[in-house]
């Protein structure tokens, strides 16, 4: 006979999910087990199998749902009918303000990807391929002739993606620069440079929707 599952079965598996995460991130993936997860959520190793076969099975889900959210609210932004730069202001704020309030989700995407069986890292890495072009599609657009050659188009686009993905490492949200602000900053230096940005306190450039 088939189990039917509890009203509540998809918030139990998404708590789970938000443990583990948080578990992976500053406990490391090797270094946690099932056992710790399901200490993490007030259960039984057993009952946590009910919602996942495998540790592997728990972070495939964490990174596929931060990459796949991320993807899609991405996407829409890009398509949106409003200039090149306002929609890379969007992007990258949008970016910027996931990875601040996913921070566990997504050092476990930097850190803990090799761990996936090389199927869904293959998954995943798509999705990520995905963000890539689309960034180096509305770089095309504000600065089209610094893009014509095709060798620079992907490092362009790498150098924002490695800016903004590794400042997680350390940037803290509740520290002095909001996600909204350092979006803002980011967004300005990368498009006007540093020397000659003109970029002054206070001066957001509408950065930080």
């Amino acid at each position: 006979m088939t189990r039917v599952r509890a009203d509540d079965y998809g918030d139990k598996k998404q708590s789970i999910l938000d443990r583990a995460a948080v578990l992976f991130a500053r406990k490391g993936f090797e270094l946690t087990t099932m056992v710790d997860v399901a200490a993490a959520c007030g259960t039984s190793k057993s009952r946590l199998y009910h919602y996942f076969p495998g540790k592997e099975n728990l972070l495939f889900e964490i990174v596929r749902e931060h990459i796949a959210g991320q993807a899609s609210e991405l996407t829409d932004i890009v398509a949106m009918p409003i200039s090149a730069e306002e929609r890379f202001q969007r992007y990258v704020d949008a970016f910027v303000r996931r990875a601040a309030h996913s921070r566990d989700e997504h050092l476990v995407l930097m850190n803990d990807l090799k761990f996936l069986p090389a199927a869904h890292r293959k998954l995943v890495r798509k999705l990520e391929t995905q963000l890539v072009d689309l960034m180096t599609g509305l770089l095309k657009e504000i600065n089209p002739a610094l893009m014509l050659p095709d060798k620079v188009q992907t490092p362009y686009a790498m150098l924002l993606f490695g800016m903004i993905i590794w400042t997680f490492t350390w940037y803290q949200k509740s520290g002095a620069i909001a996600p909204a602000e350092l979006a803002a900053r980011i967004s300005h230096l990368f498009v006007h440079g540093f020397k000659d940005s003109g970029f002054a306190d206070g001066c957001l450039n509408n950065g930080g929707r």
